[in-house]
């Protein structure tokens, strides 16, 4: 099992602890740091001040050297494929092929209305998702790209410089037949998020059948969980971690009873050791934990000294 952090870019995240936590994951060995993608927090109202997404993995491109770096993820309904695909083959160039691009549908429609961004209805965001997905891919692999659909139009297109990756690196979420069907076609990792460690464990299988329905072999696509990072050596430390990130997003469980209740990965040292356990043998790859207490580098130094642990 691999380990890599999520940094919510949006709600209240300033440069140096961008710099720092990205500092902190490459001491550890983490295998990446990524980026949320807003305009505004996820609660709209409130007055928390928002790190540009790409501006940010910039950053992290130039001040990092071994771990893996990118948006999760890039809502198509505020960037255009051709804007991601220069910008990721850019950072693939620059980073010796360190980027990773994370892409979606979108769906928080209040953003959206508040900036002025069109909100489609959801079939025709993941129909725009899936030609951003063929748009993106075809300036990867191709030059004098010309192709024509019903929202996006190339003609003899070419991203100079070439990519250093041959195949994008293109992460999608999903748990619905379309936004699998997508995954299974398009991406090198197929990332849940905020499900349970049961629901993982099932959707497994799911995946498999897109991926043998459009004849790709299950084992070449990436599995990987985005969740809270709530860890700790016992109760105490593990109800402090909860009302940290709490302080972020009110919604989570508010105690470590109602975290268990809710199936998500977290708990104790010993806890944690056998859902991810379970993970690894069901084909996860990867933790993706949300790094919603940045400052708490301890939690990080946790991860790191159990890797060796944790998937047994």
């Amino acid at each position: 099992m691999r380990f890599a952090i999520l940094l919510e870019s949006q709600e209240g995240l300033t440069w140096p602890q961008l710099s720092n936590a990205a500092e902190h994951g490459e001491r550890l060995g983490l295998d990446g740091v990524y980026v949320s993608d807003h305009y505004a927090p996820v609660d709209i109202t409130n007055p928390r001040d928002v790190l540009p997404a790409w501006m940010g993995i910039a950053v992290l491109a130039a001040t990092t050297s071994t771990i893996r770096i990118g948006p999760l993820v890039s809502p198509i309904t505020f960037r255009h494929p051709v804007d991601l695909a220069q910008q990721a083959i850019a950072l693939d160039v620059l980073t010796g092929a360190r980027i990773d691009l994370g892409m979606g549908a979108g769906w928080h429609e209040d953003e959206h209305v508040r900036f002025g961004r069109a909100f489609p209805v959801a079939g025709e965001r993941v129909s725009r998702l899936e030609e951003s997905l063929e748009v993106v891919t075809r300036l990867w692999r191709q030059t004098d790209v010309t192709w024509e659909g019903r929202f996006f139009t190339l003609r003899e297109a070419t991203v100079l410089p070439r990519p250093v990756t041959v195949d994008p690196p293109i992460i999608l979420g999903g748990s619905g037949p379309r936004m699998l069907g997508l995954a299974a076609r398009y991406a090198k990792e197929w990332n849940c998020f905020y499900k349970s460690v049961d629901e993982v464990v099932q959707m497994q299988s799911v995946m498999d059948d897109a991926c043998r329905s459009i004849g790709r072999d299950p084992a070449a696509l990436a599995r990987s969980l985005m969740t809270p990072l709530v860890i700790g050596r016992g109760e105490e430390d593990l109800s402090r971690c909860i009302d940290r990130h709490r302080e972020v997003f009110p919604g989570l469980p508010a105690t470590p009873g109602e975290w268990r209740a809710s199936g998500f990965l977290g708990g104790t040292l010993e806890e944690v050791r056998r859902q991810v356990g379970r993970l690894t043998a069901a084909g996860v790859e990867r933790l993706i934990f949300e790094f919603n207490d940045v400052e708490d580098v301890c939690a990080l130094e946790l991860v790191a000294d159990e890797l060796s642990n944790l998937d047994t």
